[in-house]
């Protein structure tokens, strides 16, 4: 499950940076600015202290991708999930020399997932239903 959590909201995520880049017109620079972007996300956890440590300045920056999406008539779910890992990892801020134990272990919640969840708007996005597998 940790695999498939990754790599099948990876490729529905790039679906809807693709579809807002195109949105925009800038879907060749999209395509491009991912060219030059590391390929061990996944396989070299390494760098989320780093993240950790930032994510005090990105959380701004990922609720203004997710108001831009929702301007765009496209799901903001991601960024708002993104938004929510940030507020997590508040509390590392410029700490980038923190063990990456420590800071997975600061995006355990400590309360209900319900208390902390960042507000969606389901009714301007309505869950579409999942075919089966084949």
């Amino acid at each position: 499950m940790s695999f498939a959590s990754f790599q099948k909201a990876a490729r529905a995520l790039a679906g809807v940076a693709h579809a807002l880049a195109e949105e925009h017109g800038v879907g060749d620079l999209l395509t491009s600015e991912a060219r030059i972007m590391p390929t061990d996300i996944l396989s070299g956890p390494d760098y989320l202290p780093s993240v950790a440590a930032r994510a005090w300045r990105w959380g701004t920056e990922i609720n203004e991708v997710a108001e831009t999406l929702r301007e765009a008539g496209l799901p903001a779910d991601f960024a708002e999930a993104a938004a929510s890992v940030m507020h997590l990892w508040e509390q590392d801020k410029d700490q980038h020399d923190q063990p990456l134990a420590d800071v997975l272990s600061h995006l355990r919640r400590r309360c209900s997932p319900s208390a902390e969840a960042p507000q969606t708007h389901a009714a301007e996005h309505p869950q579409v239903p999942v075919p089966p597998s084949k």
